[in-house]
């Protein structure tokens, strides 16, 4: 039920990428001005991260239901029929290699603002947060930016790698967060090429409800580490930190030959 592998129904160009995006901020837009109103109007008290949580919920719902009924994502059980077990395995191994490598390329980026730190902490903290980065997100984003929008310009362009740094970069850009913007470029080129060689976005899925997941257990069961990095993390020793990024690398770069070993057959 997560398969895309009809490529017939979706829009041709930048027109129906632009369309899709619309639609698709639209109703995150209407939704974020509709929920929290009712809320405030039911409970007479504004929801807090509670409104949020259920905003995310209902766009998360509304956008599924029309990118599968327009057909902009085409969902089939196909690929999961399969049985591409090895595929989801190497994809989830390289959302549990990405996490320390990608902390560290932050570090020495230039800082850049958070403007959602503040509210992604009050979600986390909250008993049904995992629902909207872990669940939510990782289906919303892969049938929006992969499902969607990727297999619309793959159709029409002739760079495969150019199409997928198209959505790479739209997929940086709708996080609206320039904090979060170089990781979400980083891993949306990863998603692009393996979505453009299973023609699926469940080894997507896959990977993004593993890094999110960590992310989120790791903020909840250690707080205080919150906002610190890699070096503060590590007691301040910097060969801990060398290692942990050769130990991560050593999961994630033999995962990626994997999935490109694994998915040769299967290009989109």
């Amino acid at each position: 039920m997560v398969d895309n592998i009809n490529k017939t129904a979706a829009p041709s160009g930048a027109k129906g990428v632009a369309i899709q995006l619309v639609t698709f901020i639209c109703i995150v837009a209407v939704s974020g001005m509709i929920i929290p109103a009712v809320w405030k109007l039911i409970a007479g008290k504004d929801g807090g991260t509670n409104a949020m949580i259920l905003t995310s919920a209902v766009y998360s719902v509304l956008v599924l239901f029309v990118f599968v009924r327009k057909k902009w994502c085409v969902l089939s059980p196909a690929y999961f029929q399969s049985k591409p077990w090895s595929v989801l395995l190497w994809s989830c191994l390289v959302g549990v290699g990405a996490i320390i490598p990608e902390s560290a390329l932050d570090e020495i980026m230039p800082k850049l603002p958070d403007l959602v730190g503040e509210s992604m902490t009050d979600i986390i903290n909250n008993d049904y947060g995992y629902f909207t980065i872990c669940i939510f997100a990782p289906l919303v984003e892969e049938v929006v930016m992969r499902g969607a929008i990727l297999r619309t310009l793959l159709n029409s362009m002739k760079s495969r790698w150019g199409a997928i740094a198209i959505s790479a970069l739209l997929f940086a850009l709708i996080h609206m967060n320039p904090a979060q913007m170089p990781h979400a470029f980083i891993a949306g080129l990863f998603l692009g090429w393996i979505y453009s060689r299973t023609g699926s976005v469940l080894p997507g899925i896959v990977y993004h409800w593993v890094n999110n997941t960590i992310v989120f257990v790791v903020a909840r069961m250690m707080p205080q580490f919150a906002d610190s990095n890699l070096i503060e993390i590590f007691g301040g020793d910097h060969k801990r930190v060398g290692l942990a990024i050769i130990f991560s690398l050593f999961i994630l770069l033999p995962s990626i030959y994997q999935l490109a070993v694994r998915t040769k057959q299967d290009r989109a």
